[in-house]
């Protein structure tokens, strides 16, 4: 979930430069040890069941607000 949040912040972040975009989404998957394929794969498990991904996005977006309240992100 973190590597979801932390990669949609990337895509939002770094939109209008694709080598940045690629350079932060690569250092998020090298910090969570896992490659993008095993990511999109686990993320295609939780999108196919409509209450495993309602429960994900809540904690996604949870931790998102957390992020927010700390002043991680803007």
């Amino acid at each position: 979930m973190k590597v979801y949040v932390e990669n949609v912040i990337a895509d939002e972040t770094y939109a209008y430069n694709s080598d940045s975009l690629r350079v932060h989404k690569k250092a998020v998957f090298e910090k969570y040890n896992i490659t993008e394929s095993e990511f999109e794969s686990e993320l295609g498990k939780y999108s196919e069941d409509k209450t495993m991904w309602e429960r994900f996005f809540k904690r996604a977006n949870d931790y998102l607000n957390d992020l927010k309240k700390s002043n991680a992100i803007n």
